[in-house]
């Protein structure tokens, strides 16, 4: 890394710390009379300030920039588009310039409920797909194919899934939200159906492969921008209770697959019966849904709009940043151990000696942990601070892998692995965009999620294949031990890139809080409580200075220096 890379990268990530502080303490000025706020409403302004940059989300940044523009048009008489506070840049949106806040309810949750369903058909069907390996492995259904060939097919499904998401947030810019939805409806549809009737291992890769993961990323990545435009201070209960739907995706697909599996001898019925309950769901989801305040797509007729678009979401100057460098390994590198987790725990319980049912429970309660485990995952980290709920989660995901996976040898310990592993294994998916908005100014926010979910994306492809290629048929005792090691190492080494994170975070705000120490700590009864008082804040401003000292003695204090961050 260079050192121009590393200075520019703390150099975006201070500007966006500076700009949060700046804005909280903003009040926000009426569009229509240009009047000062009174000091209720400015607090009130202040407390939204804040609940959106804890939760700022890839519309958020897709509203802000198309609303740059019509900012400008009411800029007389009024603060101009960079000095507005971003409640102003992101909800100005009625024809007179106005703030249409969003309701916070209403017709909202009944989009939350269909978003909740969409990734209920896309991520947690998606984890059902432990068990058909499991199935193809022990059975093999394709003439000739290894467990390395079914392997890629797992790969596939995450890697264009999560690789292609990007893609299909600029084509919602393109075509409007739906229509890349119902693209990926009738990819869904086709990749199940498909499948059914593959019998080359090549129609396996292009049906249950490469169609399902597109489908995953064409319906869910254009499904996360409707709750945005509908929820502000109630939008961590709203996108909480939407990632409920991944688990319990996972635990009625994987139940549902195990046991049609079992009575129907082969994948083709479970294929089948996929194709049409997640086909239907997605159908009726996307036709239910509707964004509170539509952005109006550039369309095909404009070059220069779709090259615009493009640019806004595919910029590679997020790439020098070394925050956001951090952020894209660590979100590979817990992508690699999640992926390992979901797909593996399966065949790793047949491996051990258990039934293929008991395999699939497995799988099914692990899915189910995440229903819980994914919400409190957002509450936690508004209550005590987003990086160190992060680190703290993926320390625990560390100590399970090592002291717990490798000791596990029947079924009621497997069990309990499964429920405690589930509650934290999907850190990164919850807390990589959030992670994003602390670490880059608004404006880079868009390609900066792009960069993060396409970096680990060809790594993900040979995630499985990795895990196949580790497993020792001659250890009779665990022959998925050298994988086991490998998923518990993915895990520490994403703790170590969070760690750096902390760092970072944590001496940008000592430097925050050394440059802004007050001149006067207020009125005192007596001259002892105001010399007690200026005693306590010299004592807190040298230790700080002290922590901003150079040296590994210090970088390894600010690491673990105990605050919120």
């Amino acid at each position: 890394m260079s050192t121009r890379a590393m200075s520019e990268g703390t150099h975006s990530y201070s500007i966006k710390s500076e700009t949060l502080v700046s804005n909280c303490n903003r009040s926000e000025e009426s569009t229509e009379d240009s009047v000062r706020l009174s000091g209720t409403e400015a607090h009130r302004s202040g407390d939204l300030v804040k609940i959106l940059t804890q939760h700022f989300e890839p519309e958020d940044a897709i509203r802000m920039n198309a609303n740059m523009e019509k900012t400008e048009t009411f800029r007389s008489g009024h603060e101009s588009a960079p000095n507005r506070s971003i409640i102003s840049r992101i909800f100005t949106n009625k024809p007179n310039g106005g703030i249409d806040l969003p309701p916070d309810g209403g017709y909202g949750w009944i989009c939350c409920i269909c978003v909740t369903l969409i990734m209920f058909s896309t991520w947690g069907a998606n984890c059902a797909f432990g068990v058909y390996l499991a199935y193809y492995f022990n059975n093999g259904v394709f003439e000739g194919a290894s467990k390395y060939d079914y392997a890629l097919v797992a790969g596939m499904t995450v890697a264009f899934g999560q690789g292609m998401a990007p893609m299909a947030l600029f084509l919602t810019r393109v075509m409007g939200c739906k229509g890349p939805m119902y693209i990926g409806i009738t990819f869904m549809f086709l990749g199940l159906l498909l499948a059914t009737f593959a019998t080359k291992l090549w129609q396996l890769y292009l049906t249950q492969g490469v169609l399902i993961g597109i489908s995953n990323a064409l319906l869910y990545a254009p499904a996360t921008t409707i709750l945005p435009g509908w929820f502000l201070k109630k939008r961590s209960l709203a996108l909480g209770f939407s990632l409920t739907g991944t688990g319990a995706g996972g635990v009625t697909y994987s139940m549902t697959v195990s046991k049609l599996i079992q009575e129907t001898g082969d994948q083709r019925w479970p294929l089948r019966v996929m194709a049409i309950a997640c086909t239907l769901t997605s159908i009726v989801a996307t036709l239910l849904l509707r964004q509170k305040n539509p952005i109006q797509p550039c369309g095909y007729k404009s070059w220069t709009a779709i090259k615009e678009q493009f640019h806004i979401i595919f910029s590679m100057r997020v790439a020098t940043m070394y925050n956001v460098e951090l952020v894209a390994v660590w979100f590979a590198f817990a992508l690699f151990g999640y992926n390992l987790m979901v797909f593996t725990l399966s065949p790793y319980a047949v491996a051990k000696g258990l039934s293929p049912d008991q395999a699939a429970l497995l799988t099914t309660c692990l899915n189910a942990a995440q229903c819980v485990g994914r919400p409190s995952m957002g509450y936690l980290g508004d209550r005590f601070g987003r990086i160190n709920i992060t680190v703290t989660l993926t320390t625990v995901l560390t100590i399970f892998t090592f002291a717990f996976w490798l000791t596990c040898h029947n079924f009621v310990q497997l069990l309990f692995f499964s429920i405690c592993i589930g509650s934290c294994v999907g850190v990164a998916n919850v807390m990589s965009t959030v992670l994003i908005a602390d670490s880059v100014h608004s404006e880079d926010f868009l390609p900066a999620w792009s960069f993060v979910n396409s970096l680990g994306s060809p790594f993900l492809l040979v995630c499985e294949v990795i895990a196949q290629s580790l497993t020792n048929p001659t250890n009779r005792a665990n022959p998925y031990l050298h994988t086991q090691v490998f998923a518990g190492l993915c895990f520490f080494c994403a703790l170590m890139l969070i760690l750096l994170l902390r760092e970072i975070s944590v001496r940008l705000k000592l430097e925050t809080t050394v440059r802004s120490r007050p001149s006067s700590i207020g009125v005192y009864e007596s001259d002892s409580d105001q010399q007690a008082a200026h005693s306590e804040l010299d004592e807190k401003h040298s230790m700080h200075t002290a922590l901003l000292e150079k040296g590994p003695r210090r970088f390894l204090e600010r690491m673990f220096h105990v605050t919120k961050v």
